[in-house]
This record gives C-alpha cells, structure tokens and sequence, in this order.
C-alpha cells in the first residue's frame, strides 16, 4: 500500500472517529442550532434518521457512478458555516431547499417550513429547467459543499477544502447570497398606526394586539424598525408618527429620528381611541400626506392595521384606495402594510386589498397576532433587494481549463429578508492519483443593488 493511500485511510478513519465523538455528545446534551436555538426531540430525533438512511441513498446511487466511499473535509458544523454538508446538517439544508425556510423548532426538517413562511413571500425564481427538488441535491453527487454567506458580509468569500474520492465522481456546491441594503442620503420613516377599538378588543372585535405588560406588537415593531435605520451610516433619518381610528392625527411630526426613539411608549404605538374607534384608511393616509408631501428624499411609510375600512366617506375602501394612490404619487414614497389579526381559513383575506393599497405586493404582511406582526416587521425594516438566475454564474478552473457550471437552482429564502439559497448542477473534480488537485469553482451574481457577490470553493480533490 502506498505512504498517500495509508494517509488518506489514516485521515478518513479520524474524521469518523470524530464524527462519532461529536454524535455521542449531541445525543447527551443540548446542541445549539441556527440562531442560537436549541435542538429539540424531532429535531434530534430527524438528523437520527438521516444518519441511518444516508448509506442507502449513496449505496443505491452506485449505477450512477456516486462513490459512496466519498468524504469532503471540513465538515460544517452547523447551518450557518461553510463545510461539506454531514448528518449534523443535511437535514436542515435539506429542508431550506424543499420548503425555502427552516423548519421552525419542533418541526420535523424534511416535513413543514417555518409556519409563518407565508407572510414574507420570495422574490427571484427557479433557472429554467430545474430538477432540483427537496433532498436531490443530497441523492445524485458524492458531495454537497455548503457555502452560507458570512455574518460580516453578503456572500460567503473564499474557502478551502479536501475531497477525496475515485476517479469520476461528482459534487454540487449550494449555498446563499445575503445582499445589503445601501441607503443614503435624505431618508424618511413614518410610521401610521391604526388605533381601533378591535385592537384591544372592544365591540365583540379583537383583542388583535392587546397592550401587555407596557408594550404590544405595534410598539415591538416600531422598536425594532427604528433600531434598524438608526444603525444605517450615510444617512440622514427623520422619522414621524401618525395614529388613527375613526380619524387621524399627528402624534409625532417629522424630525429626528431620535426623537421618535424617545417616544417609543405603549401611549404612543399601543392602544385604542377612547369612544367608537372605526377604522378610517382615508384619514389615515391624507393625513400622512401632509406629513411628507414636500420632504426631499426617500420616503417609507409604515401602515400597521387590524382591519379593513369601516369609515371614510359613503365607500370606505374606495375613499382608502384613493388616498393611498395620492400618498404613492409623492416622488419617493414606498408605502409598506402590516395587517395584524388574520388567521388562515378566515373569509375577506385582506391581503388582496392590501396590495391594492400599496401598489406592490412584496410590501405586504398579513399577520395573525403580535408574534408574527413582530418578524414580518424584521423582513420589510429594510427595502427588498432581488437577485436572479439570470444574473447567476458558475465556473470551475483546473487542470483541465475553465468551464461553465450551470445554476439549477437560486430563491429567496422565505423566512428571512434579502437572503437567496442556491445551487449547482452536479460537477466532476478533476484530479490525478497521489497528488491533490485544485477545483475552484467560482459562483457569482449581481444584486438589484448593482453590487456583485462572489462565492468561491478551492476543492483539494485527492483521487483515490
């Protein structure tokens, strides 16, 4: 036996040895996930059955030429770091590309997505002819090398790797682009909050977004929208806030941004207007008009509500309609809605209207309490940015020259704002016996932002 052959069985017999260590110690304590998060008994209980059925799916796979014997070292350890994709994550990736989100905690990985998926539709799309399906990328290579974007930048940079496997054999790379909001210049948040007596439920409506403990989602929402733009540099943010019920009514004037983060209080953002409080669109987004009608600049209007028109004029919703298309008429207005109080199966799905109102259906959510209002609130604190396939190439550099790679895959994630999975089609590494060969594999898009992101993969094939 070859000095390069007992290394590399030396090598292989560590990193299971490892592999089995690491196990042994997720199976006797809790291990942390995405998101700081902890695993739960399904979730346990699934990358268990991953592990059992992995050997049969690459075993099964040998007439298509598949070396089950194959490994890639490093391993990631987790969702969100680089490394060949092992047990301890191939559920999770597995799921990502079957439902577009993460199985929530309790879940199973390879069943459900994050339930609140459906408020935060994706943008992009599928390259033409995709087959990649679920757990596919898994099935039809030796090797998935998974590359998520930093958490210091929107791609994943460079990273180098080993592969070992015969002469032949096949990987995919998959991974995500995380591309950045720029905002510069004069910027304009106002934020316009429905006050209606259904929001701590009164007249046999709601409570949609009860005040608790001093706070309530509106207010959560606001929090987190303002933190958001105060942290962006190059920008001169002011900020305002209208409320509304059966009529409107300026309770913060545009200013600092600082001064609305000074009356981030549940007598500002939670609550309902004393008396019958209606729900009046028209009021509220004329007056938002005068607001921000003359301002320079970008202009991004919140609208947070519990319901559909029930005042305004002869027809509420047509009277909503039309001052909502004013409000957009301004030069640099986007006007985003949160509809908070609608569980699915319910007759009158605002979100149509909704829509309607804001002229773009990315701007809106359609929530069923303050939880969710919370994280769809997260998703549009920032402008949405697009990225698609046809904007997506691969190459691979070796010994052999440099040749295209075809994307079959490229999505928004569903449950996290600006952050595109995607995928190779299944590639072979050139390489030579006793020697490791460099495979750089180079996947680069452009962002509606005009930035372009690039990840790279230098693949170590080492032939067996």
């Amino acid at each position: 036996m070859s000095h390069g052959k007992r290394t590399q069985q030396v090598r292989k017999a560590s990193l299971i040895a490892n592999s089995l260590f690491a196990s042994m110690l997720l199976m006797n304590c809790n291990q942390a996930s995405f998101g700081g998060k902890e695993l739960s008994g399904n979730e346990q209980n699934a990358k268990d059955s991953g592990k059992k059925k992995d050997k049969t799916d690459l075993t099964d796979a040998r007439t298509n030429g598949i070396d089950d014997q194959a490994y890639g070292t490093p391993e990631s350890p987790a969702i969100d770091q680089s490394g060949w994709a092992g047990n301890q994550i191939k559920s999770l990736v597995d799921a990502l590309f079957k439902n577009g989100s993460l199985p929530a905690i309790g879940d199973d990985p390879n069943q459900g997505s994050n339930n609140n998926s459906s408020n935060n539709p994706g943008v992009g799309g599928s390259s033409d002819g995709s087959t990649v399906q679920g757990g596919d990328i898994f099935s039809d290579s030796s090797g998935v090398l998974w590359l998520p974007c930093r958490a210091d930048g929107p791609d994943a940079g460079t990273f180098n790797s080993e592969f070992f496997a015969k002469k032949g054999s096949k990987v995919r790379l998959a991974g995500e682009f995380c591309p950045q909001t720029k905002i510069t210049g004069d910027v304009t948040v106002l934020f316009v909050i429905d006050h209606s007596g259904s929001m701590e439920g009164s007249g046999g409506e709601g409570p949609n977004d009860k005040t608790g403990n001093g706070t309530c989602g509106r207010l959560k929402s606001a929090e987190l929208i303002v933190k958001k733009y105060q942290e962006m540099g190059g920008t001169n943010v002011q900020a305002g806030v209208v409320g509304f019920s059966t009529k409107a009514k300026v309770q913060i004037p545009v200013g600092s941004i600082d001064t609305v983060a000074s009356n981030l209080k549940p007598e500002v953002f939670c609550g309902s207007d004393s008396g019958i409080a209606l729900t009046n669109y028209n009021a509220a987004f004329t007056t938002a008009e005068t607001q921000i009608a003359t301002i320079p600049g970008q202009k991004i209007v919140y609208f947070i509500s519990d319901g559909s028109p029930t005042a305004g004029g002869l027809n509420p919703a047509q009277a909503g309609l039309q001052a909502a298309e004013n409000l957009r008429k301004i030069p640099g207005v986007s006007l985003n809605a949160l509809f908070v109080g609608y569980t699915s199966g319910k007759a009158n799905n605002p979100k149509g209207y909704l829509e309607t109102i804001t002229g773009n259906p990315k701007l809106v959510r359609v929530t069923a309490n303050a939880q969710e209002l919370v994280e769809a609130a997260a998703a549009l604190a920032t402008p949405p940015i697009t990225i698609t396939a046809a904007d997506t190439t691969a190459t691979l550099k070796n010994a052999n020259g440099t040749v295209k790679v075809n994307i079959d895959r490229i999505e928004a994630r569903k449950d996290a704002p600006n952050r595109y999975y995607w995928t190779t089609e299944p590639f072979e590494l050139v390489g030579q016996l006793s020697k490791a060969e460099l495979n750089k594999l180079t996947v680069t898009t452009k962002a509606s932002t005009g930035d372009t992101l690039t990840s790279v993969a230098d693949i170590q094939f080492n032939q067996n």
